[in-house]
């Protein structure tokens, strides 16, 4: 968790100047000069495209990375936040065993986890005996990413442009700090095969045996690649599943203040409709963040296992 940390600080880049600390522009009303102008379809795609326009930039808005009192990065701060809960969850449910005591309540629910990640996740991916000791590496993903994404919708107070607001931000929504999750199931993979067979052993473990020595040069660079592209493929699935969520949440509550433009009684009537259909996105993003932090950990437990015995 402290090397996520690490490789997130050092991955987090200054918010964009045109992003940073300024809200959505606001609506653009039509002057005075135009007040009596008569409507026409010049007008009516203007107005379309204005509007259009607007709610592109308030969503993009919500889900890029923003100051947040004070401090550059908001996906920073709750990627620390989220860390801080896991290590406290942690450290209560180990408490939670001394004198010899049952488990139960949270430290319960954590052994359960703990348990399914060790007997199901590493030990049949990556060997039995050799899937202990990379188990605690995989239950920090697994309880970072779980703890970030529920984190992430729940909403939180927000001061920005004069005005206090709430909004729930999940960290991995940021794809540096999926970056630095990736790189680090990266170094964990490289380290499985090296640790076991050596550099040299490693990198010709690469290469299938008995493979035609003219297919060499073909598949040297095809496995190198192939190297880099699964902490991509961990580094991009988790980044758009939960840039996505947000995005989807943020359309649908959106609605309302479009269809108000058009009339009142469009607005009113769109409001329990979007806002409906925005409890039912979040509760279904509580499942879609089990079942990411599953996915990383159980593909990151797979590729690790690859490496460590690449004959199968």
């Amino acid at each position: 968790m402290s090397g996520a940390l690490l490789l997130a600080l050092l991955l987090q880049a200054t918010p964009a100047p045109a992003v940073e600390g300024h809200p959505p522009a606001p609506l653009e009303t039509p002057s005075a000069d135009h007040a009596g102008a008569p409507a026409g379809p010049e007008a009516d795609a203007h107005a379309a495209e204005a509007a259009e326009h607007e709610l592109a930039s308030v969503i993009i808005h919500h889900v890029t990375d923003q100051t947040y009192f004070g401090f550059r990065s908001k996906h920073l701060v709750f990627f620390v936040l989220a860390a801080l809960l896991v290590v406290l969850g942690a450290r209560l449910s180990i408490r939670s065993y001394r004198g010899g005591s049952i488990p139960n309540g949270l430290a319960g629910a954590v052994e359960a986890l703990v348990l399914f990640i060790r007997d199901e996740v590493a030990e049949p991916s990556i060997g039995h005996g050799e899937g202990r000791r990379y188990t605690p590496l995989l239950c920090s993903f697994f309880f970072f990413i779980l703890v970030a994404a529920l984190l992430g919708l729940v909403p939180l107070p927000a001061y920005e442009g004069g005005r206090w607001s709430l909004a729930g931000t999940t960290s991995t929504g940021n794809i540096a700090v999926t970056m630095a999750l990736a790189a680090i199931s990266f170094l964990a993979q490289q380290y499985a095969g090296i640790s076991k067979y050596g550099v040299v052993g490693h990198f010709k473990n690469l290469i299938p045996e008995g493979l035609p020595l003219w297919l060499l040069p073909i598949m040297i660079p095809v496995e190198i690649i192939s190297m880099f592209t699964k902490p991509f493929a961990l580094m991009i699935r988790l980044f758009a599943n939960m840039l996505a969520g947000h995005m989807v949440i943020t359309t649908l509550l959106l609605l309302i203040a479009l269809m108000g433009q058009l009339s009142w009684t469009a607005g009113v009537l769109m409001t329990p409709v979007s806002i409906a259909l925005g409890l039912f996105i979040m509760l279904l993003e509580i499942l879609v963040a089990f079942i990411q932090a599953y996915i990383f950990t159980l593909l990151s437990a797979l590729f690790i296992g690859m490496y460590a015995h690449p004959a199968h």
